[in-house]
């Protein structure tokens, strides 16, 4: 069988389009009234508890500080997201790289060609670390789209949540660690700020305050190029930017372990609520369709984010060491001695929060385990003890580039890392001021 065909050609030729017709679309896209914006409805407050829907107040605060520049996000579609390369807010992510690129040449260079010093090399890693890390989430936001997609699909494929609170419950909750984390991260940004500004003060070189203020904070640049306003102005929005993406990559870690975990802790709800019932075997292979489906899930995010997962760790242990060894200095003013102890308090909370959301995710996927134990005998059948199988012989974490299981065994580890650092350096310390009485001793004895 097939279709009738017309045998009327009254179409129009296809005519090839041209660059003005190109021009034309170009211009029609950008140049463009803004649309007014509507009242918000009932709908826009209400959630149908997917992952997506719950993070795209976090997507939507990254791309201000171009990162992520995904088109869409605030779509409840996720079919809607698309990643372009000429989208507006590319450009923008653009524009920062180019930045954030310049800082980081210009803080390698200087800490090259003069003589070698520990901060300066903290400078550079600093927005060498930035600088690659704007690189990833780049990599990742043109993967989003399809991630998303599927991890909507195994949301719908997961028991239903019953009630309003229930669908809101995620969303909520990241937005509330979304608001503490980058509180904090303000927070110690703005006393750094205090800091610096206090301590150029005091420079009687340079009568300019805000001179003194970018000169004393960024010497890589304007040891080599004179100072001006608006030069001043596009180093500190860079500058802040790069203190924005050392916090926010931290929170994404933290926000997808959030949504991995919630989609186990349905599963283990559905369990939990159906233990005294008599549960057959179609039932059982249901729950480990669906418990295997999350696990593949937690393997694709993995490998799209294992990268950005060993930054954050690799990153805040660095930076947790570097301020230990700082401890032993003394402070010029007592700003300096509340920034650095708020800083190192936030860093060592920061680490500790990542490790522990993560950890989230493994414990989660060993819970249905103590539903199973409570099959009795007669219930017991094959799908039941595969399904056991599954839950205690796999792991299922996410990973540092596959290096390490983000389980509450490495926060032990690392707890314990920062611990036998410190005690080493305070001996250390002990060591060499004894040696320093030592030596006064011996010049004495000898006049």
């Amino acid at each position: 069988m097939g279709f009738a065909v017309s045998e009327n050609h009254d179409t129009k030729p296809l005519i090839q389009p041209t660059w003005h017709t190109f021009l034309k679309r170009w211009c029609a896209s950008w140049l463009h009234w803004p649309r007014a914006q509507r009242r918000a409805s009932r709908e826009d407050w209400l959630f149908n508890g997917t992952f997506h829907e719950a993070s795209r107040g976090v997507l939507m605060m990254a791309q201000l500080f171009s990162i992520m520049p995904v088109c869409g996000i605030l779509a409840k579609d996720p079919r809607k997201l698309r990643f372009s390369y000429t989208a507006g807010r590319a450009f923008y992510a653009y524009f920062c790289a180019i930045g954030i690129g310049f800082l980081t040449t210009m803080s390698v260079y200087f800490f090259a060609s003069k003589r070698y010093h520990f901060q300066k090399m903290v400078t550079a890693f600093f927005y060498c670390y930035n600088l690659y890390a704007m690189y990833r989430f780049g990599r990742l936001g043109q993967r989003w789209p399809a991630l998303m997609v599927k991890w909507t699909r195994v949301d719908d494929s997961l028991p239903p949540q019953k009630g309003l609170f229930e669908r809101a419950v995620l969303a909520y909750r990241i937005k509330l660690c979304s608001i503490m984390v980058m509180a904090l991260s303000l927070s110690e940004h703005l006393l750094s700020i205090v800091a610096a500004v206090h301590y150029s003060n005091n420079c009687p070189a340079v009568h300019d305050p805000y001179e003194a203020f970018f000169k004393s904070n960024f010497a890589f640049v304007y040891y080599y190029f004179p100072y001006s306003t608006w030069r001043g102005f596009l180093t500190k929005f860079f500058n802040v930017i790069c203190n924005f993406m050392w916090s926010y990559v931290d929170l994404f870690v933290i926000v997808i372990s959030m949504g991995l975990s919630h989609a186990f802790r349905r599963i283990n709800a559905h369990l939990f609520l159906h233990k005294r019932e008599k549960m057959t075997e179609q039932f059982w292979d249901e729950q480990r369709q669906k418990y295997r489906n999350v696990c593949d899930l937690v393997t694709t995010v993995d490998d799209h984010i294992s990268a950005i997962t060993m930054l954050s760790i690799s990153n805040n242990l660095f930076f947790i060491c570097v301020q230990i060894l700082n401890s032993m200095n003394s402070r010029p003013t007592l700003v300096h001695t509340v920034y650095f102890w708020f800083n190192l308090i936030i860093l060592i909370g920061r680490t500790l929060a990542v490790a522990m959301f993560a950890a989230e995710v493994n414990d989660e996927s060993k819970r249905p385990i103590e539903v199973l134990r409570t099959i009795p005998r007669e219930g017991w059948c094959l799908e039941a003890k595969r399904f056991a199988e599954e839950v205690t012989t796999d792991t299922v974490a996410l990973t540092g580039l596959k290096f390490f299981s983000m389980t509450r065994q490495l926060v032990l580890n690392v707890t314990g890392a920062i611990i036998t650092y410190e005690l080493v350096l305070i001996q250390f310390h002990k060591d060499e001021a004894s040696d320093v009485d030592l030596c006064k001793l011996k010049r004495m004895d000898t006049l």
